[in-house]
């Protein structure tokens, strides 16, 4: 199946983005990265002590202490090279946008880290032994712009922004460029990670919101245990209940989630089930009896 087969994704017109302030998950990680970068600058100087701490070790999977640098390798830049963080930056704000308005914020955002986090496995495994530390979100934006290639093939981008050309094109200067590239102290294969998983989460329609529901559903089963009342009655007065549909169960949980963290907490999968599932409703109340 190519990439203009997919019926959903046929529509090629960008859909409307949040407005920057209003805090869309694309913003907040620029703001994390650009702050990160400047509190390296101002307050540690020469030595790096911030970036330092952020980077990953080749070594760092033999301290599970610092396995926190799988992830947190991306929220870090070369204060030698500020082109490195305005070219991830940048490329972030104007395609992650409209990938975030597509998957939703918080699916969004388990894309990214998940895309960095194995980038960050990949280059432990590969450079095990040795003395290479790697920094930088090249690997989790290039996961993100081969996304926003997968869902939008055909909306024109404007190459080094003043080329104008198709989506595909960029998709494909994207690869190419990254298999030809070698040295200069560049990931090029971590960035290459990032786009295999960007084709198989696009393809093999992945969806990281069981992460969500699971922790959704711990919290709200915490809750109930908290709140300590429960009411009995004897088996003789309880009336028969009648079954629950699994379509039932699920329309409770997405509401009761509205309830507890709004309703920007969907991912993009919840909100089009509960349009599918208020559109049966009504379906069934204006039939006739």
């Amino acid at each position: 199946m190519g990439i203009h087969d997919r019926s959903y994704y046929r529509d090629d017109r960008l859909p409307a983005v949040a407005p920057w302030d209003q805090r869309s998950m694309v913003s907040i990680l620029i703001i994390v990265n650009v702050a990160l970068f400047v509190a390296n600058f101002v307050l540690t100087g020469r030595s790096n002590a911030i970036t330092n701490s952020l980077a990953l070790d080749p070594e760092v999977m033999s301290r599970p202490w610092q396995w926190y640098r799988v992830v947190s390798y991306g929220f870090a830049h070369s204060s030698r090279d500020v082109m490195h963080i305005v070219f991830n930056m940048a490329s972030l704000y104007f395609l992650g946008r409209s990938v975030e308005e597509r998957y939703g914020k918080w699916e969004f955002l388990r894309f990214y880290l998940v895309a960095i986090a194995l980038g960050g496995l990949y280059w432990t495994a590969k450079t095990w032994g040795g003395t290479q530390g790697m920094l930088g979100a090249s690997g989790g934006v290039t996961a993100v712009c081969m996304l926003f290639v997968f869902c939008f093939p055909r909306v024109e981008v404007l190459l080094m922004g003043v080329i104008p050309v198709p989506a595909w094109v960029l998709g494909i200067l994207i690869i190419g460029g990254n298999i030809l590239g070698g040295g200069g102290g560049v990931a090029y294969d971590v960035h290459l990670v990032g786009a295999a998983f960007a084709t198989l989460y696009f393809y093999g329609n992945l969806n990281f919101s069981f992460i969500e529901n699971f922790t959704d559903n711990m919290r709200m089963s915490w809750r109930k245990k908290q709140s300590g009342f429960k009411v009995h009655r004897p088996q003789e007065f309880q009336e028969p209940e009648a079954p629950v549909s699994k379509d039932e169960t699920e329309a409770d949980r997405i509401l009761a989630k509205i309830h507890q963290l709004g309703q920007d907490s969907l991912t993009a999968a919840e909100r089009k089930f509960m349009e599918s599932y208020s559109r049966r409703v009504r379906e069934r109340r204006s039939r006739p009896d």
